[in-house]
């Protein structure tokens, strides 16, 4: 190999190692580029629940609320079973059980819960001051045993026997609840004698037949509590 072409052979070797040692210092030196990722909404994705409780509760009887349900209509009523004694209400819970109750000129008689004084409760299912006393009535309902029982009629819009299964148990509720679509008469035997306007929670506190005290809206438990003690 002549001079002229070992000369040629080191600029080119040169050339190379100079172009080599830029591309690995490019590649050394500068920051990789991270790609930001998108994240993708997920479903909407609907869960049957009872969240929306009691948003809208109002204690004016003008004004229709999820604590107000307004008058029952005459058109609602259903077919009557009349005695001497007043009409007669063959209703059952949700939870399955037969109740019967009647009218009387004074109150209403519970033949399936003799000798118990029986708390009768208007209530609804969106109302904040109904599921507030959930938990007040269960534990009268321990409180007094076998002296004590609890009928609710859920009159705030239907409920199939699923979801009230469901609500039962969400709030653990202790007592038979009744659904409102089967006791229109009751509701309205109520409204015309003693004059509840669907303000709710509406609880009456019955012995023996006559009722003894009824309370419009919310109550405090002490003063359920005393009321239910001076009569048992």
């Amino acid at each position: 190999m002549n001079k002229y072409a070992l000369i040629k052979l080191s600029i080119l070797s040169s050339i190379v190692l100079f172009n080599s040692g830029c591309v690995f210092n490019f590649f050394k030196d500068t920051p990789k580029k991270i790609e930001s990722r998108k994240v993708m909404p997920t479903s909407n994705i609907t869960i049957p629940n009872f969240k929306n409780i009691a948003t809208e509760c109002s204690d004016d009887i003008n004004t229709v609320s999820a604590c107000n349900k307004g008058r029952i209509k005459p058109t609602e009523l259903k077919p009557k079973i009349i005695t001497q004694i007043g009409e007669i209400h063959k209703l059952k819970s949700f939870q399955g059980e037969p109740i019967t109750i009647i009218e009387r000129k004074n109150g209403y008689i519970f033949p399936q819960f003799k000798n118990r004084v029986i708390i009768l409760e208007m209530f609804g299912k969106n109302c904040s001051h109904c599921i507030k006393e959930i938990p007040v009535m269960n534990r009268l309902r321990q409180k007094y045993g076998k002296k004590l029982e609890i009928i609710a009629i859920q009159v705030d819009g239907k409920m199939s026997p699923l979801q009230a299964k469901a609500f039962i148990r969400r709030y653990h509720i202790k007592y038979p609840v009744i659904s409102g679509e089967t006791a229109t008469n009751l509701q309205y035997n109520i409204q015309n004698t003693y004059g509840w306007t669907g303000i709710l929670p509406f609880i009456m506190v019955i012995k023996d037949g006559v009722t003894e005290f009824s309370y419009k809206g919310s109550v405090s438990s002490q003063e359920l509590n005393r009321d239910i003690e001076s009569i048992i």
